[in-house]
């Protein structure tokens, strides 16, 4: 008997060896093996000096509306809380699975009558009916001895940090998205001002020209087409207006307030970081959604594991001990000492085909998990690739944009002095001013369209580097 109480005591050391791999984690798939291979360079880049994570990325534009308006979005957008209870649900989850690896001991106490059928009855008794009074301990442990337990809690704590790593991604998401709108909103703000500009200017123009039709001086063509000229830029300083509204709509819903209570905002002239790019590799370790997809491979690497090892015996360890009687005066005593203790194997028998599809459909979810991996590792390097591309482009086209609108203004101030020397007639300033005025407002659209490539590059690396 004693021998062979002592025999259990390997399987309940084996729980206690975390220094050897469990027989779950050995059937289990390497999660490192389908990683995808991320070396090489991107386009277009050129070789940085590592630097510290800039997590406020934000703040490298030196625009204090902006860094005001994220950290609105950081406390309020409801989004971001929304995730952000997921990640605290996906970590209650991990606690529960966590629990198991403890013994559960649960207290007991009862006390009431009952009444038993005489005909049903093993012992005879003086009553049918009568009272009974119990309290006592249960308890009960499952033996880890295959790992399926503490891989279980590997499994949630990889599903867990994915949760968290998506939290990131969809903060990162909607910064990024608020950055942009701002730098659009900016763009439109300064069009509005140009185009008003160059309303007045029409106006000035169709009036100019209707005088001199009334002396009998102009075309009734010329007319025409200075009214038409002023309608379209009323109708393009409309859409200009029906554009800011818009984005101070999104504005204020990604910082989680009502349009109407949105106020309006001061805009500066932010400046263009420079943003370093080291090697596709760093984007395994600062893409949220990179990190996300690697814990979900590693998490399903371990439910392989699991259903594998579900073929195995499962043993329990049972217990319960107390008082039990049917007076409550001797409750207490010796007499009344009850337990009931011992180990309870499970053996799962004639469920081949049911535990064969169930490792099949968690082979099927790895694998599927494994492609989506490449999959986004692909993408997340072409968007690096593109938004390269587009800051390098824009601030190319933005140089030569520079220097057109530099050319407009020295034409329109040109026009100017030859206008008060009476060279030459008002409608040639006005024409030259109407092409400066458009080109400015190129320059600022395209000056927005430059920040906001280079903050889908933030994005592009995960937002820190």
């Amino acid at each position: 008997m004693i021998a062979t109480k002592y025999k259990i005591l390997p399987l309940l050391l084996l729980p206690l060896l975390p220094a050897c791999k469990t027989v779950t984690e050995q059937v289990s798939p390497n999660a490192e093996e389908a990683l995808p291979d991320s070396r090489g360079t991107f386009l277009e880049s050129e070789p940085q000096d590592s630097q510290p994570l800039n997590e406020d990325w934000w703040t490298l534009f030196k625009d204090p509306t902006l860094n005001n308006l994220i950290e609105q979005l950081n406390q309020a957008n409801p989004d971001a809380q929304a995730a952000l209870a997921r990640v605290d649900q996906s970590f209650s989850v991990l606690g529960i699975t966590r629990s198991a690896l403890l013994p559960t001991l649960r207290g007991e106490a009862s006390a009431g009558q009952r009444k038993d059928s005489i005909n049903n009855l093993l012992f005879p008794i003086s009553s049918p009916e009568y009272d009974r009074f119990a309290i006592g301990l249960s308890t009960s442990w499952e033996i880890d001895i295959w790992g399926r337990v503490k891989s279980s809690a590997k499994r949630d704590k990889f599903t867990a940090e994915g949760e968290e790593a998506t939290y990131r991604g969809l903060v990162l998401s909607l910064q990024a998205s608020l950055a942009q709108q701002y730098f659009a909103y900016q763009a439109a703000r300064k069009e509005l001002t140009y185009l008003e500009r160059s309303r007045d200017l029409a106006a000035e123009k169709l009036k100019m020209e209707e005088t001199r039709l009334s002396i009998g001086e102009g075309l009734q063509s010329d007319v025409s087409q200075a009214q038409s000229d002023l309608q379209s830029t009323e109708s393009a300083l409309e859409t200009a207006k029906r554009n800011i509204g818009k984005l101070q709509h999104a504005l204020a819903i990604l910082v989680g307030t009502l349009p109407s209570k949105f106020p309006e905002i001061e805009t500066h002239s932010p400046a263009v970081p420079k943003i370093p790019v080291g090697l596709p590799s760093d984007l395994l370790v600062h893409r949220p959604d990179l990190l996300s997809v690697d814990r979900q491979l590693r998490s399903a690497a371990a439910q392989v594991g699991i259903r594998k090892v579900d073929f195995l015996p499962k043993i329990t360890l049972l217990g319960n001990g107390g008082y039990a009687s049917l007076n409550e005066e001797n409750l207490f005593e010796k007499n009344s000492e009850l337990f009931d203790i011992g180990p309870q194997i499970s053996i799962p028998v004639f469920q081949y085909k049911y535990r064969k599809f169930l490792i099949l459909q968690a082979k099927s979810k790895f694998q599927e998990i494994a492609a989506n991996f490449k999959s986004t590792f692909l993408n997340a390097v072409k968007e690096v690739d593109d938004a390269l591309l587009e800051v390098h482009s824009y601030t190319r086209e933005l140089q030569l944009q520079r220097q057109t609108l530099a050319a407009t203004t020295l034409s329109a101030q040109a026009a100017k002095d030859r206008y008060d020397t009476g060279l030459t007639d008002y409608f040639d300033f006005i024409t030259a001013e109407q092409i400066r005025l458009q080109s400015a407002a190129q320059e600022a659209n395209l000056s927005a369209e430059q920040l906001n490539a280079t903050v889908r590059l933030i994005q592009a690396l995960g937002g820190k580097w």
